[in-house]
């Protein structure tokens, strides 16, 4: 019976592990001036947010973290802390929506400079 148990709980606790999920990370936070360029509403056939950072484009993975003030103009110097992702973000957007790859990165603090 003991032996049951054992295996049930070793069974068990591999499955929990193997359904996490999580997106990796390099775990180093950087903190960089940025441009913070705004293309539009997605809706209205903008393709949102777009960071530039040292002379190369990136997607915001969470666009959400990104306050509604800096829609106000199309660019806008930040003080941006951010992660890099292993992943680019393929973003379907504008008038004639075209494939748009573009690297990653998160958002993790965002502040006007």
């Amino acid at each position: 019976m003991r032996n049951i148990f054992c295996l049930t709980a070793f069974v068990l606790s591999i499955s929990l592990m193997a359904c996490q999920t999580s997106t990796t990370t390099d775990k180093n936070p950087e903190v960089a001036t940025a441009t913070l360029l705004w293309t539009g509403e997605l809706a209205a056939d903008g393709c949102g947010f777009e960071v530039l950072l040292d002379g190369r484009k990136y997607l915001p993975e969470n666009e959400d973290a990104i306050d509604a003030r800096y829609k106000a103009n199309a660019r806008t110097e930040v003080e941006l802390t951010f992660e890099r992702l292993p992943d680019p973000i393929d973003r379907r957007c504008g008038m004639v929506p075209q494939p748009r790859v573009m690297d990653a990165i998160r958002i993790i603090s965002i502040r006007p400079r």
